[in-house]
């Protein structure tokens, strides 16, 4: 899939998910669904708990951070300013909503984790979304993808299993990674990073 094709279809998908996430929480659908994913107090909330951190600034940062230098010592400082400005434009961009927005979050007696800040979008889901993907596309290859898609979509699951996030908030949250790393290769395309090939023998191939 060439750069423009997958830039669409991050663009749109992205597009759809924010627009379900906006008319979830528009019309009311998120109390039903809050009540339908959110754990219980049950033994496993302290390994979402967890699980769900993976996907903060704290977890993401540094592993953005050191594909970075990975890219910059094999000479790619285009495609490793390309990763710095993408993610933390969009991690900035998702903070600035916040703020516009003002929605507040679940009840706080059914949260499974304290959190202060405000709901829509979710940071962790467009982040995760975000640094994972662009971290794919320089990967290269669909499996690649798949397992960058999957952590989005479990990081997501857990912000509304904890009851930090309502659904409309993390599906706006991948929405919002989606379209924004659309955007960006647009911008620009990164190549994927090669590993260096093994030395051909000296002695050449046995018949």
């Amino acid at each position: 899939m060439t750069h423009n094709r997958t830039s669409s279809a991050f663009m749109i998908a992205g597009l759809i998910l924010l627009i379900a996430g906006v008319v979830s929480w528009q019309a009311g659908w998120d109390l039903p669904l809050h009540r339908l994913f959110r754990l219980t107090g049950t033994l496993w909330t302290p390994r979402v708990v967890r699980l769900s951190a993976l996907g903060g600034l704290l977890v993401m940062g540094p592993i953005g951070l050191f594909a970075m230098l990975v890219l910059v010592l094999r000479h790619r400082g285009g495609d490793a300013l390309w990763l710095f400005a993408t993610v933390a434009s969009g991690r900035l961009g998702v903070e600035g909503l916040k703020l516009l927005v003002m929605r507040p979050r679940p009840p706080v007696i059914d949260r499974l984790e304290l959190v202060q800040s405000w709901s829509f979008p979710s940071s962790h889901s467009a982040g995760t979304m975000m640094t994972c993907l662009a971290l794919a596309i320089l990967v290269g290859g669909r499996p690649a993808l798949f397992f960058a898609f999957l952590a989005a979509l479990i990081i997501g699951w857990s912000r509304v299993a904890l009851a930090v996030h309502w659904p409309g908030d993390v599906l706006a949250g991948w929405g919002i990674g989606l379209l924004w790393l659309g955007l960006a290769l647009r911008i620009h395309r990164p190549g994927p990073v090669r590993l260096p090939s093994a030395a051909p023998s000296r002695g050449g191939s046995t018949p």
